[in-house]
């Protein structure tokens, strides 16, 4: 029988001292709204490829001379990027830090764009992109910190 893992008397043995603050959950939070944005941002492309009558049409033509086409490439693209770098994110990697704060900065820039459009989700959207970036920016290591690297 091992003598290692938690006894009674310690059952936190294994456990070391943290300094990671409570930031640290909204680091993990941007990570997985950037996955779930990545999903989304994956859908709306397949849908724009697949199916355009959907998408034509709508607000987004109001804003964006751009044909359906290459926005669907696009979104494409965003997708893959927003779940790949949310999953690292997650895991404490550092590019996926940088990456993080990228995304999260140009969507600010893109919801900004849309303020006229959609004004109460797009200052929501703001407002959690900023709140992703400082805690990302600020916090991010104390994640990679967890996993025993920075």
């Amino acid at each position: 029988m091992s003598t290692q893992g938690p006894t009674a008397d310690a059952p936190y043995a294994g456990v070391e001292h943290s300094e990671a603050s409570g930031w640290v959950a909204a680091v993990l939070l941007g990570g997985v709204m950037l996955v779930l944005l990545g999903a989304v941002h994956a859908g709306t492309g397949l849908v724009a490829l697949l199916r355009p009558e959907v998408l034509a049409g709508g607000r987004a033509d109001l804003l964006l001379p751009v044909g359906l086409t290459a926005l669907a490439w696009c979104h494409l693209v965003i997708g893959a990027v927003a779940v790949t770098a949310g999953v690292g994110l997650v895991r404490g990697l550092r590019w996926a830090r940088v990456t993080a704060i990228l995304l999260a900065g140009a969507a600010a820039l893109v919801n900004f764009a849309f303020l006229a459009i959609y004004p109460v989700w797009a200052v929501t959207a703001i407002t959690m992109t900023v709140i992703v970036i400082y805690a990302v920016a600020a916090h991010g290591a104390e994640v990679a910190g967890a996993y025993g690297r920075s």
